[in-house]
């Protein structure tokens, strides 16, 4: 089932996308260019949104999507997957701990499906996230 949630939210990014890209007839990540074609927080097609930094928090229909880009790949912790989970009215009925998620993840790393993003060390100290963070290396696996 975690296949067929991150199906969903990889779905829903790429198209979110799409329709910033077409609005503003641009053909580059939307993160790179909301700063000089649109407001970094507003809404499109009923997406209320918001850029932050090199990511974006996109709500539609009380369901949140909170991912980073990276030039043109989706980052993600496990906490964001986890609030998608929450707020998503078929996927909070599963119920799904913390370790459950970790370990489907994990399995979708073994497949070479995902892969670990490090965080480059600044001062001896780590930026980025708490919780684990994935990168999407193989978007093909979950687009149909």
């Amino acid at each position: 089932m975690i296949e067929k949630i991150l199906t969903d939210y990889i779905t829903f990014i790429r198209s979110f996308e799409a329709l910033l890209k077409d609005k503003y007839k641009q053909d580059i990540n939307p993160c790179s260019f909301s700063r000089t074609f649109f407001e970094r927080l507003g809404s499109i097609n009923g997406i209320e949104y918001h850029f932050h930094g090199s990511g974006c928090t996109a709500k539609k229909d009380e369901i949140i999507y909170t991912y980073d880009i990276s030039i043109n790949e989706i980052t993600f912790t496990q906490w964001d997957l986890t609030e998608l989970i929450r707020t998503h009215p078929e996927y909070q009925k599963l119920n799904y701990t913390a370790e459950f998620i970790e370990y489907e993840l994990y399995q979708l790393i073994n497949k070479g499906i995902l892969e670990w993003l490090a965080y480059e060390r600044i001062e001896g100290k780590a930026f980025g996230c708490v919780f684990m963070c994935y990168r999407v290396v193989e978007e093909s696996f979950f687009i149909q």
